[in-house]
């Protein structure tokens, strides 16, 4: 698992094998690491000289030897940190360059009306979206799917609509009455079983958004004024009929 978990932190297999090495075995030099390693000689110079810029390994000198120590694990929070900032400079940058790119689009330009989204990825990207625009939303729930499906995102999702002030209406079947939580900014009505789908459907602002789940779930969003009108005209029959 360590392994693992050094590998996304963009660490190579030999500088994992190296620096593991070091911890277990304290302080070593280059040709002693490549023998108890198996890993090839100008290899392992390359891996400590990139272990060092990381900051987890340091060197001294002995009689013209260079001796390599792994420094105290701790030093891999600093990494990730630097890794956060880094991260955090990366997204302020781009999301200038996105406001830069949005004043060459010509005035007036129309998307395109429907796109299709797929897997979790796909979908996670949508449900995104809902909270950055800020519109009220109009459910019509198939089943529990969006809860089981992305697990713990599901509560982030809700706690991050509800800060917002993003009120939501969802239509549920009569069978999950007693199984959804109240929340802010949230209200239910239940239908008749056998007048829901195994389609979700979710309107907001001018988006008609409609989702297949499976293992690998397909979404359909239709971005048009006059069709998602309609349909929020049917979702508003549903929930004025119901008490």
């Amino acid at each position: 698992m360590i392994e693992e978990n050094l590998s996304k932190l963009g660490f190579s297999p030999s500088e994992i094998k190296a620096y593991l090495h070091l911890l277990r075995t304290g302080s070593s030099y280059a040709n002693r690491i490549s023998s108890e390693t198996k890993i090839n000689r100008t290899n392992v110079y390359e891996a400590l000289d990139r272990l060092i810029n990381k900051g987890v390994v340091s060197f001294i000198t002995k009689n013209k030897v260079k001796w390599f120590e792994a420094k105290e694990p701790n030093s891999i929070l600093s990494l990730i940190k630097e890794k956060e900032e880094e991260i955090k400079n990366a997204k302020k940058k781009i999301s200038d360059d996105i406001q830069d790119l949005k004043k060459i689009i010509p005035a007036g330009k129309k998307q395109l009306e429907a796109t299709i989204f797929t897997g979790k990825k796909g979908l996670r990207v949508l449900f995104e979206e809902i909270l950055e625009t800020k519109k009220p939303i109009s459910f019509i729930a198939a089943e529990l799917q969006f809860k089981e499906f992305f697990g713990p995102y599901y509560e982030l999702w809700h706690k991050r609509r509800t800060e917002k002030k993003i009120s939501q209406r969802t239509i549920f079947p009569i069978k999950f009455k007693n199984k959804v939580p109240k929340r802010g900014y949230l209200q239910y009505k239940f239908v008749d079983n056998k007048f829901t789908s195994p389609t979700s459907t979710i309107i907001y602002g001018n988006n008609s958004l409609f989702i297949q789940w499976s293992k690998e779930p397909i979404a359909v969003k239709i971005q048009n004024k006059e069709i998602t009108r309609s349909h929020l005209n049917y979702f508003n029959m549903l929930w004025n009929s119901q008490k």
